[in-house]
Parts: structure tokens; sequence; C-alpha cells
């Protein structure tokens, strides 16, 4: 771990993401080092692991904690919309800037879609193939861009449909540009995520586009789910934020272009090929 942080700067939520973080990079960690290293109370961080494992960000141990393993986990949309909220913003910032006027973009389900949903407003003379109820909700309310909702069965609590079946729809348009998420990223199995249907629909939509672009924070790297979306080298473009690891980005760009978003607004960001 790093340097010791200053616990009066630190929130209770950040201290939590900093704790997954440091979790993902080690897989375990015992609860005197992170008493060092927030300069907290044994206690404050028992609170904080037995609300992380409530939410099933990491299994607790006995004096400390360990990795979630878990492949077919996934959490609610509410649970996530706090977590990593800084990063997301950056990274749909710099999706944004992959958007024409005009353009015919699909947008899958997840969070950091969303944020980027919520820019979409700056651009003119869109049509958006969409999946969630909500995108649609806020798309209706706030712009005059043509919608195309795919049909299917509702995922309840989630928001959003998945087809069961091979969506005819599908097979009779082509899109511009395909923005999705996901729940895990590795090298090696790409893309993914719990639910099946999800990855499904999300391979066909993918199928029909001209340009393929992921966007994942950093706290998604190195984790693999059930069902894969994609492999590295299908997908064009990974949009992430400073939190990868130099190792993760130097073996990714090597099949993919990455983007790196900063996690304060205004600095930029920067690109590498794949």
């Amino acid at each position: 771990m790093s340097e010791r942080q200053d616990p009066i700067q630190m929130f209770a939520e950040e201290r939590k993401q900093e704790i997954i973080k440091i979790i993902q990079q080690q897989k375990k960690i015992v609860v005197p080092q992170l008493c060092d290293y927030f300069g907290v109370s044994a206690s404050t961080i028992r609170n904080d692991l037995r609300e992380l494992e409530k939410k099933n960000l990491l299994k607790r141990t006995h004096g400390g904690a360990i990795v979630s393993s878990k492949t077919g986990w996934e959490h609610l949309p509410e649970s996530k919309e706090n977590r990593m909220a800084l990063q997301k913003q950056a990274i749909a910032a710099a999706a944004l800037d992959r958007i024409e006027d005009g353009d015919r973009i699909a947008l899958l389900t997840g969070t950091t879609i969303y944020e980027l949903v919520q820019r979409l407003s700056e651009k003119k003379n869109l049509m958006i193939i969409l999946n969630d109820i909500q995108f649609a909700n806020w798309l209706e309310q706030n712009t005059d861009f043509d919608i195309l909702f795919m049909g299917g069965f509702l995922r309840k609590k989630y928001h959003y449909v998945t087809a069961p079946v091979s969506n005819e729809l599908l097979k009779m348009i082509n899109i511009d540009k395909t923005f999705t998420t996901c729940n895990g990223v590795t090298l090696d199995r790409g893309f993914t995520t719990p639910d099946f249907e999800t990855a499904m629909i999300a391979r066909e939509v993918l199928s029909v586009s001209n340009e393929k672009i992921v966007l994942s924070d950093s706290s998604k790297i190195g984790r693999v789910a059930f069902a894969q979306i994609a492999s590295m080298s299908q997908m064009d473009e990974l949009i992430t934020d400073e939190g990868i690891e130099r190792e993760d980005l130097e073996a990714f760009q090597k099949v993919i272009s990455v983007t790196v978003a900063p996690d304060s607004a205004g600095e930029g960001y920067y690109r590498m090929p794949g």
C-alpha cells in the first residue's frame, strides 16, 4: 500500500472505495494494515468491511478480508450508482467525444453508460438504440432524439430488457457506434457480465455495429464474470480511468485502443492505440 491517508480528508464512502481497490490489487488484507493506512480505529475498519461484505464486494476473514471471487453475482443498479462516481463521470466525458452529430448509436445498460446518456443533450440529430427503461425515460424528457427501444423480457429490478431469442430487429439495421459496459475485464477472457442473456443481447448489438466501445472503470479490471460479452480483440476501444495498473494498460494496448480518462475534470485524457 502507499503512504498513510489523512483521515480528516477522507469520507467514509471514499475510504470504502479505497479499501475495495486495495483488496482487488492485493487479494487480501488485514485490519491492522488498514487501520495504519487510513489512521482510523479497528472498529471503524471492521464496520467498513462488514458493510462491503453485505454488498458482496469482498469476503471477510478472521482479522481481515479477501477479494470476492463469485462470478455470478451482480449488484442492483442502485447499489452501484455512487461507486467510482468521479471515474465514471470522467469516462463518460471521454466517451462523449466519440459521438458525432447525426450518429446512430446503441447504448447498452449500465451505470457508466447512464453517465454518458446524461451528456447527450450536447449532441444533435442522434438516433439511439437502447434496452434500458431509465435511459429511454431520461432521453424522452431531455432530448428530441429518435429512440429505438429493443423489445424483450424485462429483467426485474434492473430496469432493462433482454431478448431470449434472436432479435429480428437487429438483423435489419446498422449501427454506427455501440457503447457497452461490463462487470469484468481481463486479457484472457475479455469483457464479461454475470447474466447470460445480457451477454447474448450485447453480442447481437455488437455484431451490427461499425465501432464497438467499452466503458469500464478500473475496479472491474482483473475480475471475471460468468458470461463473455466479447474478447478484447473483438472490441475497438476501452475507455477506463487512471486507476488502471501500468502492467494491465501495457498488456491491453497490444490488442485494443485504450483511453485513460483522468479522475479530475478538466485535465484532458490520453489514448493509447492498440
